[in-house]
């Protein structure tokens, strides 16, 4: 690039040289006549004539060069006058000209001092800028405007606003741009983005179940993490007031939140650590923090769902909200304790029945490849619907062999007659006031009929596992407790409250009652003094343990299935069970292989155990885990969830390998930040 010069020219700079020749000429040649006419000689005469002749000559020869010369600046540059480039020539504000192909064919000092040295000579604009600018693209546009909306480049990392201005002529076009420097600005959107406040709302997990414990004890540990907090809110020279006996909001600086994320909400350890091995129950909070734009009002609603969804997750945990409404997670490292109250539980129900009033008919799903967990609590609020609303259906795989039993066992009842459906058939029975009730499953992803979900606007949502992630549509009721050890559990517990003693046919309570054996491993994990008391109340419906038991007798090819599993296992870093079969599985396979993870846990040594096997182009992950690994957390980062120490996930598109070699890295992850 020639950079041009923004100096005062002379009177003889400002001439043009062709000018100044013919000039020349004529004064040679009169001073040659008269000194012809003084001496009378005609020499001198003759020499002035020469003279002018060849004056002429070179005078005719540089209108040529400097045709030449113009021609070869560009032939646009005709297009703009003279004092308009020696304006822009001036500027201190950078200016260019461009064609039609965004060639630069001029441009002043000003914009050669903003680019920087490597790009010195380059002349294409998309080669200067750090980004791709589309102004070939608004030149060759069919408009009559002459100047062209503002677009954005970088250059040099420096943002500029670029006004564009369009000269047509003689059927050529060109285009000048004044380039405006945003650095300012910048400077003031990140200083302003450095004191945007972020809202955060912190919550005591087992408030109530710690009290009961500790009692006199947890004054003095609730004065710890009151003063704990503080000192975590100083170190961010934020605001930490206390809302109630078990809740807290913070606000501080979203400059302070980098440390915040990059120490991954240490808070939560050292919360938990102020308790561990003093008592039975570790202290824990869990925190709602929401990094938005918007008001105050909508910062603090964000940090209140952002809360709700990290104890829905099941506490002891951290979800960050974002600008670009990205959702973070943050902890999740113990065990859920087990909530004593049933008061959710009964405003939960009474807020059901009110839908079931409501509704024209009832459509009921769980997830995908249903487990006696899923269409247990599925038939449990099949018997609930029953009582207010006459039209209620199941949604299930009606194929499905792994619930030939349950068919079975329902086949006889009047009640459950042409009740089951699948998806299409459900879709036609859409209504606008068709009430949708999801139970064991939150993650759209494994909904037995996807698009039920998303066509229906009524929706309940009972569920057990950790939410792993926000409904893009909020459901008229949502009741997430990971504390829970199954679906059947909350289930039974609702239909304890609203229905009458002796409601529930036999059937429906060994039904639930296999689902609850199904999550807990026949009550020896997850469970608390809420299972066993759903467990009396189904007793007292007439289910029996025994005959529930026998729904997950297995027949002699199933036994073989769960022993091909168990007999490739191998383990991974002295604590995690792998197995996996390479041939294409069936589902009989999927559900042997989840019986084989549950097996792999008797290992000595073993604290989690994932089993792998491939239906068609799909991966699916059996994870089963002791109580010491969120497996939960694990699957997640694939793509699944579920519940801190039983998950799954799905891996399409993939081979077995290629899903195994994932599932060591994230493995490896979540070990390595353990």
């Amino acid at each position: 690039m020639k950079r041009r010069s923004n100096g005062k020219a002379s009177v003889f700079d400002k001439l043009r040289p062709s000018v100044v020749i013919g000039v020349s000429a004529v004064l040679l040649a009169l001073f040659s006549a008269a000194v012809s006419f003084f001496t009378e000689n005609l020499l001198y005469l003759t020499l002035g004539i020469s003279f002018l002749l060849l004056e002429c000559a070179l005078f005719w020869a540089f209108g040529i060069l400097s045709t030449r010369r113009r021609s070869h600046r560009g032939e646009r540059l005709s297009l703009i006058s003279t004092p308009t480039l020696d304006f822009l020539a001036d500027l201190a504000q950078p200016a260019t000209v461009l064609s039609e192909d965004g060639r630069i064919l001029w441009h002043n000092a000003s914009f050669e001092a903003a680019v920087p040295e490597e790009k010195q000579g380059l002349q294409m604009l998309e080669e200067l800028t750090d980004e791709p600018v589309a102004l070939t693209r608004l030149i060759q546009e069919e408009s009559d405007e002459l100047a062209l909306s503002p677009v954005e480049a970088y250059l040099s990392g420096i943002k500029y606003e670029l006004v564009s201005y369009r000269i047509i002529g003689e059927g050529r076009t060109c285009l000048v741009v004044l380039w405006t420097s945003q650095e300012r600005a910048q400077e003031l959107e990140a200083l302003l983005a450095d004191r945007n406040a972020v809202v955060s709302y912190i919550a005591v997990d087992n408030y109530a179940e710690a009290a009961g414990f500790l009692q006199g004890n947890y004054r003095t540990i609730a004065a710890k993490i009151s003063i704990l907090l503080k000192e975590w809110a100083e170190e961010m020279n934020g605001i930490l007031q206390e809302v109630d006996s078990d809740r807290y909001i913070l606000i501080m600086e979203e400059k302070h939140l980098a440390g915040v994320k990059e120490k991954r909400f240490d808070i939560l350890d050292r919360v938990r650590e102020l308790s561990e091995g003093d008592v039975e129950i570790p202290v824990t909070i869990s925190v709602g923090c929401a990094c938005v734009s918007g008001t105050m009002q909508q910062k603090e609603n964000a940090a209140h769902q952002a809360l709700d969804l990290a104890l829905q997750r099941g506490g002891d945990q951290a979800v960050l909200k974002m600008w670009d409404n990205a959702t973070e997670y943050y902890g999740g490292k113990t065990k859920t304790v087990q909530k004593r109250t049933k008061i959710r539980s009964r405003i939960v129900a009474s807020r059901v029945e009110n839908l079931l009033k409501e509704a024209s008919n009832v459509l009921i799903m769980g997830h995908r490849f249903a487990d006696h967990d899923s269409i247990g609590s599925g038939i449990g609020m099949a018997r609930f619907a029953m009582h207010y609303c006459d039209r209620v259906n199941i949604v299930v795989n009606v194929h499905d062999s792994n619930l030939k039993g349950v068919f079975q066992k329902l086949g006889g009842l009047a009640d459950y007659k042409n009740i089951f459906i699948d998806g299409p058939t459900a879709q036609d029975m859409i209504s606008s006031s068709t009430l949708l009730i999801i139970t064991d499953v939150n993650n759209t992803r494994q909904f037995e009929a996807p698009e039920l979900f998303e066509n229906i606007s009524k929706v309940v949502i009972i569920d057990h596992h950790r939410q792993s992630a926000e409904f893009m549509v909020k459901p008229t009721v949502t009741y997430i407790e990971p504390s829970a050890s199954s679906a059947s559990e909350l289930v039974a517990e609702m239909l304890e409250q609203q229905l009458p003693p002796g409601s529930l046919l036999k059937e429906e309570a060994e039904l639930l009652f296999a689902g609850i054996i199904l999550d807990t491993k026949q009550f020896t994990n997850n469970t608390g003094p809420r299972t066993f008391s759903a467990a009396h109340f189904l007793r007292s419906e007439g289910g029996s343990p025994a005959e529930a038991q026998m729904l997950f007798r297995s027949e002699l090819e199933d036994f073989k299935r769960e022993i091909k599993y168990e007999a490739n296992a191998f383990i991974y870093r002295d604590i995690i069970a792998f197995s996996y079969i390479e041939e294409n599985a069936t589902q009989d396979d999927k559900i042997a292989a989840s019986k084989a993870a549950d097996r792999l846990l008797t290992l000595d040594g073993v604290l989690a155990s994932f089993v792998l096997c491939r239906m068609d182009d799909t991966v699916h992950i059996s994870a089963r885990s002791s109580g010491t690994v969120n497996v939960q957390l694990i699957t997640e980062n694939l793509g699944g969830g579920g519940h801190f120490d039983m998950a799954g996930a799905q891996v399409r598109g993939s081979t077995i390998k290629e899903a195994f070699v994932r599932l060591k890295e994230v493995i490896d992850t979540y070990l390595n930040e353990a």
